[in-house]
């Protein structure tokens, strides 16, 4: 395993769990962290949700407390540098590159830490990467963002372009995703999601769900933002045809679900933690990723795919790119009258030999497996350029 110092900027560590910190997990054990909390990739709007998490933003950036600090693993600092969502006016992006400067600048002298690795899985740190004289700079592409909702096209991609051109690595978490971010003939190289199987691997007991063990089964569940992508119009559809089933929509809300209104069988409990969220996806009888194919999504690779596996659900899904290649194990949908057949299907076909190799296909993609990739390919970058300089 490499042994280095590390720059990351990329997602608020610790709000939920994304690939980029279930590796650096794997990492902390050989090197020393410097994550630094990013800002949203869309300008936020006069909504409920966006106003919430820009007050939460706000005030991390003043209340980081020890108390956080003792909380977190060793070998790892967390920095919440003050970072305005409006790199679209020119005086508001030279703030925010200076305020990023000089926040992670002083962490670096204070930890003695010079020419670390930098890696970025957000585009809208292009700016700050090549700041901090490090021995690589990665991009870890996990989504395609110039087709988020409310981004900002243009900067967007003006962004994502220089991130492009000043990485010595690019790694991505989707095939469709390796060929959007080919540059120059050069093919980034593919990581797919893991799974931290001991945490989700739980034995299924319905009863000790709180939230769900009062649901007639079976249960058809989903866990993760219940956002825009989600293809309400096929859920509708199901619940309406078989009344009888359960729809569970595990997580937070962050768009208008009001088109749910007054359908009896769809069940909306809200967030959970990630500590906790194996001991109620142990309740479903089905796991779903029931999103819209479109732009944003054919690039998307579900991080609930594998843990669904590894708690051994059949899985029923839209036909997604990188899902589709598990269609040994998963159930593809491509409208909303498959969509019933499948969860049907995998219903019927349910058994506990089936649970045990969906248990075992998921083994194999552990975050340690993963995160032993992902520093195999930095190395190499690392001595590439090493030669070629």
């Amino acid at each position: 395993m490499i042994e280095n110092s590390f720059i990351i900027f990329s997602d608020e560590w610790g709000r939920h769990p994304s690939s980029c910190e279930h590796i650096v997990k794997q990492l902390l054990e050989s090197n020393r962290i410097l994550w630094v909390n990013t800002i949203g990739m869309r300008t936020p709007q006069l909504t409920v949700y966006d106003m919430k998490r820009s007050i939460e933003k706000i005030v991390s950036w003043f209340s980081f407390t020890k108390k956080k600090e003792y909380s977190l693993p060793e070998n790892i600092k967390v920095l919440n540098p003050i970072m305005l969502p409006f790199n679209n006016i020119s005086l508001i992006r030279k703030i925010n590159t200076l305020s990023v400067k000089r926040t992670v600048s002083n962490a670096m002298l204070n930890w003695n830490i010079s020419s670390p690795i930098v890696i970025a899985s957000v585009t809208n740190v292009a700016d700050y990467v090549t700041l901090f004289d490090a021995q690589a700079v990665v991009y870890y592409c996990v989504d395609e963002y110039v087709e988020w909702p409310g981004a900002d096209r243009n900067l967007v991609i003006e962004m994502e372009e220089h991130l492009l051109a000043v990485s010595d690595l690019v790694l991505a978490t989707a095939d469709d995703l390796c060929q959007k971010k080919r540059r120059n003939g050069k093919l980034p190289v593919f990581i797919p999601h893991g799974v931290d199987f001991e945490h989700f691997n739980i034995k299924r007991q319905v009863s000790d769900s709180e939230l769900l063990q009062n649901l007639k089964p079976p249960i058809i569940g989903f866990f993760g933002a219940v956002s825009e992508w989600l293809d309400f119009e096929m859920l509708i559809y199901a619940a309406k045809a078989r009344p009888e089933w359960s729809f569970v929509l595990l997580g937070p809300i962050d768009t208008n679900v009001s088109i749910l209104n007054g359908i009896t069988n769809i069940h909306l409990p809200g967030k959970v933690s990630y500590k906790d969220l194996p001991l109620h996806a142990a309740a479903f009888d089905i796991g779903l990723i029931p999103f819209v194919v479109n732009e944003l999504t054919i690039s998307v690779n579900p991080l609930k795919l594998i843990e669904y596996l590894a708690c051994g659900l059949p899985v029923v899904s839209s036909a997604l790119p990188e899902v589709v290649k598990f269609s040994e194990f998963a159930y593809i949908a491509n409208d909303k009258y498959s969509f019933v057949e499948a969860i049907e299907l995998a219903l019927k076909e349910d058994n506990e030999l089936l649970r045990q190799s969906r248990k075992n296909i998921a083994r194999t993609y552990s975050w340690r497996s993963i995160a032993d990739r992902f520093a195999e390919h930095i190395e190499l970058a690392i001595q590439n350029k090493q030669i070629n300089t």
